[in-house]
């Protein structure tokens, strides 16, 4: 134990010595600069996708209650839905929030949840008449 204490004591004082000019004649650090290359409106795009997936899930409940939407529909409505809410989550775990590309690639998604949900609720498949 002692030899490895001493080994490593003198092993750190050799490195420090000849760190040592090379410390003195270092250059300054450079200035790096971060650019966000996410556009404007980045952080609102979020708020805006929850607000969006609140809404399809509450049509998709509203169509079920007024009969509109069969039970076998709105659970594959509703499973769409998860798999695009997951996707989200999926995006927003990479720690750099949801790039342009991720939020043009959930808004296509919605908007066609968005035309089925509408194609359900008018198909007239669940009603009498």
């Amino acid at each position: 134990m002692k030899k490895t204490l001493i080994t490593l004591a003198a092993l750190a004082a050799a490195l420090t010595t000849l760190s040592a000019p090379a410390i003195a004649s270092a250059q300054p650090a450079r200035i790096v600069a971060v650019v966000d290359h996410r556009g404007p409106g980045w952080n609102n795009a979020s708020v805006q996708l929850n607000s969006r997936i609140a809404t399809l899930n509450s049509r998709i409940d509203q169509g079920r209650r007024a009969g509109m939407i069969s039970l076998r529909e709105g659970r594959r409505l509703n499973n769409e839905l998860n798999l695009i809410s997951s996707q989200k989550r999926s995006y927003e775990r990479s720690g750099r929030g949801l790039s342009v590309s991720e939020i043009s690639t959930l808004d296509t998604r919605l908007d066609r949840l968005q035309g089925q949900i509408h194609y359900e609720k008018n198909d007239r498949n669940n009603r009498r008449g």
